[in-house]
């Protein structure tokens, strides 16, 4: 009985320290006193991209949380802790972000700044246009163009342009052969553009007959192993070519199978008509000259003839007859190519000289 009648008062001391402990960790009387956040400030960090992103970033005194209205449309708050930053992308413009600062007590302050959003102007705008025929495929690139591209094709005096995004393209089919202004206007986004323009040339169709004499037609030849093409005045105005313009092959060195070539804009059609006949002016008898026809892009599909000039500084025509090797369009037969003495090393002089013109395809 002597130990029970110890162990109560231990029990009740024991009981009233718990208590006054939990009164101590129960004690909001110091709320009362609290008071709501005070000195506050907000930083913006503008990426200066053009991409609209903005960084908010609140600060105060006495702050447990913050709500942060972006001052655009979006009608929802972010809410952040102390440390913490909002993101958020705007449009160009000038916008009243609201922060919030709410204290442990509940209290708040609120605080509005303004955000000032000006783009830059786009930078280093290039045009890539690329031609066939009548059709032009236009794309651009530029720095700081978020707002994409307004391409203007040039045709039509009151052109409504077409806006394409970054990596995309447009394209146009022009009414008639000639030249154009291609014109491209970079959006930042905001007001802020910058325009670039391109020269570019639309032509007809490459078919034969082939004269020379077309302005809206490209003769656009090709050259390989030493051999040089142009198309020039006709220095030979006489017998049967009295026309203005006229096509001129040099063969130089170093290959023995220098050639030209030129690419027509569809396949040749020998439904009909399979003879080629070449109005020709060599500056010697005796010139071989093979004519050869490949499928584009795959010379595995060919035909050739070869046809010896027979006077010298005199316009003559040479023909080709593929009657006997041609029987139908199978093979798309597309580009026209020339070789001048084929297995014989070029000079470049008169001797590797030849002037040509009228390419025709007849029967």
């Amino acid at each position: 009985m002597k130990r029970l009648s110890h162990i109560a008062p231990l029990l009740l001391m024991l009981v009233v320290i718990a208590g006054c402990t939990r009164k101590a960790d129960d004690d909001i009387s110091f709320l009362k006193t609290a008071t709501a956040p005070t000195d506050e400030a907000v930083n913006f960090k503008i990426t200066n991209d053009n991409s609209g992103l903005v960084t908010i970033t609140p600060h105060s005194a006495g702050a447990s949380a913050y709500d942060i209205y972006f001052g655009d449309a979006t009608t929802e708050p972010a809410h952040i802790m102390p440390g913490q930053s909002a993101t958020h992308i705007y449009k160009e413009g000038v916008y009243p972000v609201k922060v919030v600062a709410t204290g442990i007590s509940g209290l708040q302050t609120d605080t509005t700044k303004q955000l000032s959003l000006l783009f830059r102007a786009p930078e280093a705008v290039t045009i890539n246009a690329t031609t066939e025929q009548h059709v032009i495929t236009v794309s651009a690139t530029a720095q700081y163009a978020t707002g994409g591209f307004k391409v203007y094709f040039g045709e039509d005096a009151d052109e409504v342009p077409v806006t394409i995004a970054a990596g995309a393209s447009a394209m146009h089919t022009y009414a008639t052969a000639g030249a154009y202004t291609v014109k491209v206007e970079a959006l930042s986004g905001g007001a802020a553009t910058t325009t670039a323009t391109q020269a570019i040339t639309i032509y007809d169709p490459l078919a034969l007959p082939m004269t020379f004499e077309l302005p809206t037609v490209n003769y656009a030849w090709g050259d390989f192993g030493g051999s040089a093409t142009s198309v020039i005045p006709n220095p030979a105005r006489t017998g049967i070519n009295t026309s203005a313009t006229v096509g001129k092959i040099v063969k130089n060195a170093p290959e023995t199978w220098a050639g030209n070539y030129i690419v027509l804009s569809a396949p040749l059609d020998f439904t009909v008509n399979k003879k080629f006949k070449v109005k020709v002016y060599a500056y010697r008898v005796g010139m071989r000259v093979l004519l050869q026809l490949e499928r584009s892009g795959d010379n595995t599909f060919q035909e050739n003839l070869e046809a010896v000039t027979t006077v010298a500084n005199t316009w003559e025509e040479l023909t080709f007859d593929f009657s006997g090797k041609i029987t139908d369009n199978s093979k798309q037969l597309q580009n026209v190519l020339f070789f001048l003495d084929n297995g014989t090393q070029g000079d470049g002089t008169n001797n590797y000289t030849l002037l040509f013109d009228d390419i025709v395809l007849t029967n």
